[in-house]
């Protein structure tokens, strides 16, 4: 993994220069050498750098957006922060650059900036055929579009800036609607692109993309997110139709969980790259752990294979001073994240799993509610629980299928909370606050932004 690093150490140099160099030197790049007819090379040093800069939101959605939902309790001993503000311990609202929150606006956003670089100079070079040069933007505009997707979900009603290609003249701020809309686009585009690329990439990826490595392959992968962001904008047969081209395999069983786990991955490695943000020696004596929020093992049903898969019942409870129950006792943290062996192991950011669900809610919401309850079956009788004998109104359904998203995708970039505010359930019926915290909508703006507006 040491060339993603290094790759990144490249970018970082060319994301953030504020002058363009006349004289470009081979041995400190610059702006201008990659904007100015790139080489292949070059290009593909651009394509690493994406992939790499696409990883960095992923811990901020799991552990923030995780905590907002009480999927987990971030019990870090390094700043009361985590507790104080992520849970609304001491406030009802968040704030102005909210307390660790970059990870999932200004970090999704640095990714953007290196999508946009690659599409420009991909646009500027001569060195790449017209397939090639398709592929490039193919990829970059999935992945851009992806990425949009995550100060989105911080933001919410906020909106976001989906135009930021002039980062001294970026497009007006988008509400949620429109910023769904815009980047589901910019998904399109690519897919668009992607068609035209020919058989096969003139870059490599890491082994995160192994089995979509190809413009096939990411074709896939771009459906894939577009039916996130359709279901994300109630267009449900938008997200079937999308679905339909991704790489969704409906064809899964107990025998064959390991097709659950299919799609693109976040990949890690040793320093001087980054490690998996998620893993924590099972038993470690440590004060700074994710833990899994109480409330995730209370609800199990019986015999679901996923508690044993996902959570580790540790030893030794883990305690903060600031998660306490109504009587002032701490509330040991008893459980911890069991999914990664080792601080290498890739994290998939979209899996056929959850394209299942979205199958199974995109069918329900469609008045397809046999086919949505078959989904749901496929889902329950894989991890070793009986078929669905709940009630069959749209309702009944619909919770039937967020308890099971719960337990899919739980600590997966926060899709708890996006889940139940999306379904106008984000209340404390469905958020358990015994530590006593209060529910966040959305984070404020920045602070940046709202500088920008009273300037400009």
């Amino acid at each position: 993994m040491k060339p993603i690093y290094i790759f990144l150490l490249v970018m970082t140099s060319l994301v953030f220069s504020c002058d363009v160099d006349e004289v470009v030197d081979p041995n400190n790049p610059s702006l201008a050498s990659v904007l100015n007819d790139a080489s292949i090379a070059e290009l593909q040093v651009l394509v690493t750098g994406l992939e790499a800069r696409s990883r960095v939101y992923y811990t901020n959605a799991t552990q923030m957006f995780g905590s907002f939902g009480r999927e987990v309790w971030a019990y870090f001993g390094s700043d009361p922060r985590f507790q104080n503000d992520w849970l609304g311990l001491v406030r009802t609202e968040t704030y102005p650059d909210f307390f660790a929150s970059a990870g999932t606006y200004v970090n999704p956003y640095l990714a953007v900036k290196q999508a946009n670089i690659l599409i420009e100079s991909v646009g500027n070079s001569s060195a790449v055929t017209a397939e090639q040069a398709a592929g490039m933007t193919g990829f970059a505009k999935t992945i851009k579009g992806y990425q949009l997707l995550w100060p989105l979900m911080q933001q919410y009603q906020n909106g976001i800036r989906v135009d930021v290609e002039d980062p001294l003249n970026p497009g007006e701020t988008l509400g949620y609607d429109a910023a769904l809309a815009a980047i589901r686009s910019i998904l399109d585009e690519g897919m668009s692109d992607l068609q035209a690329a020919g058989g096969s990439f003139a870059f490599d990826l890491t082994a995160g993309y192994a089995g979509f490595n190809s413009p096939d392959g990411m074709m896939e992968v771009n459906r894939a997110i577009a039916a996130r962001a359709a279901l994300y904008a109630e267009d449900y047969n938008g997200a079937l139709t999308a679905l339909s081209n991704s790489f969704m395999d409906l064809d899964v069983d107990e025998d064959s969980r390991e097709k659950m786990y299919v799609g693109p991955a976040h990949v890690y490695g040793e320093a001087p790259d980054i490690n998996n943000p998620l893993f924590y020696p099972l038993n470690a004596s440590t004060s700074t752990i994710l833990i899994v929020h109480p409330s995730m093992i209370e609800d199990a049903l019986p015999g679901d294979a996923r508690v044993d898969a996902k959570f580790f019942e540790r030893d030794e409870p883990v305690n903060n001073s600031n998660i306490v129950d109504s009587n002032g006792d701490n509330i040991p943290g008893e459980y911890q994240d069991a999914r990664y062996a080792t601080n290498t192991d890739p994290i998939p950011f979209i899996r056929n799993e959850e394209l299942i669900l979205i199958y199974a809610e995109a069918q329900l919401m469609t008045s397809n509610p046999g086919e949505a309850e078959d989904a749901i079956n496929i889902i329950r009788n894989t991890w070793g629980l009986a078929d669905y004998s709940g009630g069959s109104s749209m309702d009944e359904l619909m919770e039937e299928i967020l308890f099971q998203r719960r337990y899919s995708l739980w600590a997966e970039g926060g899709h708890r909370w996006i889940d139940l505010r999306r379904t106008d359930r984000l209340n404390d019926t469905y958020v358990d606050l015994r530590d006593g915290g209060n529910i966040f909508t959305q984070v404020s703006r920045r602070t940046s932004e709202i500088n920008w507006d009273l300037d400009n």
